[in-house]
C-alpha cells in the first residue's frame, strides 16, 4: 500500500509540474559565459586558437574575425569582444540536454517552441545574460542538428 501511495504522489507531482510550465528554457551557460570576452580572456582560458580566419557577412558591417579551436568551437569577434560562438556537427558537448544530431521534434520536446516559427533556422532566447542572447540551430538535409550559434542579438 505504501508503494502505491508513493507512486501516486510522484505522478501527481510530476504531472502537476509539467502542466505549469511549457518546458525548460535553454541556458547554454558553457557557451554564453564566453560572450563579451576580450582577447586576453580567450587566450588565458582557451589558449591559442588552432586557426584564425575572416568570415564575410552579407554586408561589410558583418565581417568577422573567427578563432577556431580543436573542440570545434568557433569564436566570432566584434571590436575586441566575443559576440558570437558556433559549434558544428563534430562538437560533442551538451546544451541543456541538446546534442548534435537531434531532430527538430526532439529539440522542441526538450526546449519548447522557438521564438520564430517561420524561419528554417529556429531561434530561442536565452535568459542567462544581462543583454539579449539567442541560440540559433541549423539542421542538415536529413533533419538532424548540425550547427549551433549562440550570439548577442543587440550587436
Amino acid at each position: 500500500m505504501k508503494r502505491v501511495f508513493r507512486i501516486s504522489i510522484f505522478l501527481i507531482i510530476s504531472l502537476g509540474a509539467g502542466a505549469e510550465e511549457p518546458g525548460p528554457l535553454p541556458h547554454a551557460a558553457e557557451l554564453t559565459g564566453k560572450l563579451g570576452w576580450t582577447p586576453d580572456e580567450a587566450f588565458s582560458k582557451l589558449g591559442a586558437p588552432l586557426s584564425i580566419f575572416p568570415y564575410r557577412g552579407t554586408v561589410p558591417a558583418e565581417d568577422n574575425v573567427v578563432f577556431y579551436y580543436p573542440d570545434h568551437l568557433y569564436i566570432f569577434w566584434f571590436q575586441d569582444r566575443v559576440w558570437q560562438l558556433r559549434v558544428d556537427e563534430r562538437w560533442i558537448g551538451v546544451v541543456d540536454g541538446l546534442r548534435m544530431g537531434m531532430t527538430m521534434s526532439e529539440v522542441t520536446n526538450l526546449w519548447g517552441p522557438p521564438i520564430n516559427d517561420r524561419d528554417e533556422q529556429p531561434t530561442w532566447t536565452l535568459p542567462d545574460r544581462g543583454y539579449p542572447v539567442r541560440i540559433r540551430l541549423y539542421f542538415a538535409d536529413d533533419g538532424r542538428l548540425n550547427d549551433l550559434y549562440v550570439y548577442r542579438s543587440d550587436w
